[in-house]
């Protein structure tokens, strides 16, 4: 999540980068009034190909190294026939850019829309769950021979950011702690070509897309790519299960985990071993995730808008809940 004072909508900023793009200027009125702000910026804007995402992000936050990475990896799945989010080019050719402004130096780049819906909107079925495990399987399968990814962090490096940031915000020292005694079971674990390699990190059923027409399931935001076990996509997936809106036959939790897995084991290897590291590895997303938070919420922000208290109250109630978890 990036700082509070990045969570400010900016429309001239938008305007100002999205001339670097064929657009319909005349439309810009009503789509940026769809922005959404996170740990990037997205601005949406018309082509006459359809809706384009424009994605900002401060330089300070994110390399351009970073999303060239990210898009050669994007450009290859697609290559392979996978159904990643599709780079939209510049007037100049460029897929992305770093672009001074006057309100800085943004990291730069474009999207098209996906077709179909997110998975987190969409009834809970059988061959829905099944489908959404099969195409991580099928991510997991393809990215083990990306020759794109050699540049992008591992799990070792997003670790020491986390403990920097905790320790730079003086979070409880227990935290730290169970952050150190993680690295080390973490340490324990095989590290194969079955249980380890590039990963989406974020793939919950808001970043993955179906489309029921063509039976294809559609991935984006794969900006937070790392090195890890992919038993961390797995339980990211397993947990957001949960809230997927009931079937008309409602599956249990127990089910949709057991089909999901189904899923993914037709594409990709998923053992017992693997399995019983999902703990271990949900511990490590919480422990991230609570890093992320405590640098967001110790910037303050002079006479804050209403929306940016109730946010930080959001977020402070989402840190004690991280910390329950985590400590007991």
């Amino acid at each position: 999540m990036l700082k509070l004072n990045d969570l400010f909508e900016n429309f001239d900023l938008a305007k100002h980068c999205i001339s670097y793009w064929e657009h319909d200027p005349e439309s810009l009125r009503e789509t940026l009034g769809w922005f959404r702000i996170s740990s990037n910026a997205i601005y949406p804007f018309r082509q006459e190909e359809g809706l384009c995402f424009l994605r900002l992000c401060p330089a300070r936050e994110k390399p351009l190294a970073a999303v060239e990475s990210e898009i050669s990896v994007i450009r290859w799945l697609r290559q392979e026939g996978f159904a990643a989010m599709e780079p939209v080019p510049m007037k100049d050719g460029r897929t992305c850019a770093l672009l001074a402004t006057p309100w800085g130096n943004y990291a730069a780049s474009c999207f098209r829309q996906v077709a179909g819906q997110p998975v987190e909107d969409i009834p809970a079925t059988p061959a829905l769950v099944e489908g959404y495990g099969r195409c991580l399987g099928e991510l997991h399968r393809l990215l083990n021979r990306c020759p794109c990814g050699q540049g992008r962090r591992n799990h070792e490096a997003w670790l020491e950011e986390a403990e920097q940031r905790l320790m730079a915000h003086h979070a409880p020292e227990a935290l730290l702690a169970l952050l150190r005694e993680t690295r080390c079971q973490l340490r324990s674990l095989p590290i194969t070509p079955a249980n380890y390699g590039l990963i989406h990190f974020d793939f919950e059923p808001d970043n993955v897309f179906y489309d029921p027409q063509t039976s294809q399931f559609s991935v984006i935001d794969l900006d937070d790519m790392l090195h890890c076990w992919h038993a961390l996509d797995v339980v990211r997936a397993l947990d957001g299960l949960a809230d997927l809106p009931e079937a008309e036959e409602p599956l249990s939790q127990q089910e949709r985990e057991s089909l999901f897995l189904c899923g993914y084991r037709t594409q990709h290897p998923f053992t017992e071993a693997d399995e019983a590291s999902l703990p271990l590895m949900r511990r490590l997303v919480q422990l991230t995730e609570y890093a992320g938070l405590v640098r967001a919420l110790s910037e303050e922000v002079p006479d804050p808008p209403e929306w940016m208290v109730q946010l930080r109250h959001r977020l402070k109630w989402k840190l004690c809940w991280l910390e329950r978890q985590l400590l007991g």
